[in-house]
Order: structure tokens, then C-alpha cells, then sequence
């Protein structure tokens, strides 16, 4: 029953993810192909977002890959992808938006990000062992195994929700960026608004993968966790030591 259980709730997520992306990569591809109207390149929507924001000091650099940007708070740069740092698109000028809206997001102190920094290595290496510990656990029947691999997969998860309104409210700001600095006009918006919010899907889409193996897990294991422990059978009962 745990078995086909897995089967379906892993063809589900894998299915719902890749709808999430396909739609990501066509509305990327779609703006992508659209100068916007300022005719700047991601790299100098970041350096106006931060400029007019006095953050001279977060850097800008280029990095291999599609869509890999991002913005490390450790080392206060933004990395922005390829068809990101250089191209006046409509999508480059989203992406490059939203990073700096991270960044903002550092400068102001916002809680949900330096909780979400804090927690990263400890959700990563709960992501990565916490399915395989339950697993493990439930065939070798070592209860202690199952329940560690449940919680660490489960701390994963609360990492996966919280990234939501992280990316959300970074969206937020990006937009009010570009009203503010008046870079885009009301064909940048809708494609800004469609870029961003495709790319948010792909979070809520790791969520719903991580909260269907969670309920995996607990059924897998609680067969281990909550079982009776098995009566001993009165005949096989050895006679008492006189």
C-alpha cells in the first residue's frame, strides 16, 4: 500500500513540476525575445535598483547557466545568468529586479530571509539524507532511524514554505522598483508581472513535492513507530527456571 502510495504522490509532483516549468521556460523565452523599452541590460537594471537605493557596495557579476540567478547574502552579490547580465530584455529586466529586491531585502534586515539564510546547510542536509534515513529505517525496522528522517525532511519542508514569502515579497519590491524608477512602461509590465510570478510557481511547486514524500514518510513509518509491540505466544514460552 506504501509502495503504490510513493508511485502516486512522486508521478504527481514530478508531473505538476514539469507543467510549472514548461510554462516558466515558454513566458521566459516569450519576454526573452522582447527588448524593453529603456533598452538596459539585467546588470544595469541591478546597478540603477541598488544606486537609487544607496547600495554601492553589493556587486554584480555574471554566471554561467539559464536562469541560475541569484543573490548571496553571504558575500552581498548578485549573480545574474548569461541572457540576464547582458540583454535589454523584458525578462532580463525582471529577473535582474527581483535578485536586487533580495538585496534590498539584506540591507532592510528583513526577518524571513536572514531566518531563511540561517537555516540553508541544515535544510540541504536534511533534504538530502532525511528521505533516505526513513527508508532505510522502516526496512531494517529501526524506529529512532524513521523518526530522525521524518523531522529532518519535515525541517526541509518549513525551509520550502518559507521561501515563499520570501520570493513573493522580493517580486513586490522589484516591481516597485521599476514604477518608481520609471523603467518600464505598461508593455514591460505585464511581462515583468508574467516572468516573476511563473518563477514563483516553480517554489510553490517544490512545497507541494516536499509536503506530499512528509506525508509519505509518516505513513511509511508509522507502521514502525506506532506498532504494538507482538505478543509472545504462551505455548513457545519457556519454562520457569526452578
Amino acid at each position: 500500500m506504501e509502495d503504490i502510495f510513493f508511485y502516486v504522490v512522486a508521478g504527481a509532483a514530478l508531473l505538476f513540476s514539469l507543467v510549472v516549468r514548461r510554462k516558466l521556460d515558454s513566458t521566459y523565452r516569450r519576454w526573452g525575445e522582447i527588448r524593453n523599452s529603456a533598452n538596459i541590460t539585467g546588470a544595469q537594471t541591478s546597478k540603477a535598483i541598488l544606486d537609487a537605493n544607496r547600495m554601492g557596495r553589493v556587486r554584480i557579476r555574471p554566471i554561467r547557466g539559464k536562469l541560475s540567478d541569484h543573490y548571496n547574502p553571504r558575500n552581498k552579490t548578485i549573480r545574474l545568468s548569461e541572457p540576464v547580465y547582458g540583454v535589454p530584455s523584458v525578462a532580463a529586466m525582471a529577473i535582474a529586479a527581483h535578485e536586487s529586491g533580495h538585496a534590498i531585502q539584506d540591507d532592510v534586515d528583513y526577518a524571513p530571509l536572514e531566518v531563511r539564510t540561517f537555516l540553508a546547510p541544515v535544510a540541504a542536509a536534511g533534504a538530502r539524507f532525511g528521505l533516505p534515513a526513513a527508508i532505510f529505517g522502516s526496512f531494517l525496522g529501526i524506529p529512532s532511524l524513521v523518526q530522525l528522517g521524518i523531522i529532518a525532511y519535515a525541517g526541509a519542508l518549513l525551509l520550502q514554505f518559507l521561501t515563499l514569502p520570501v520570493e513573493l515579497n522580493a517580486s513586490k519590491r522589484a516591481q516597485r522598483q521599476l514604477e518608481k524608477l520609471q523603467l518600464m512602461g505598461e508593455q514591460e509590465r505585464k511581462g515583468v508581472h508574467d516572468v516573476l510570478r511563473a518563477a514563483a510557481m516553480t517554489y510553490v511547486a517544490g512545497a507541494a513535492s516536499s509536503a506530499g514524500y512528509v506525508l509519505y514518510l509518516a505513513i511509511l513509518g508509522s507502521r514502525w513507530i506506532f506498532r504494538r509491540p507482538p505478543l509472545q505466544n504462551p505455548i513457545l514460552k519457556p519454562p520457569p527456571v526452578v
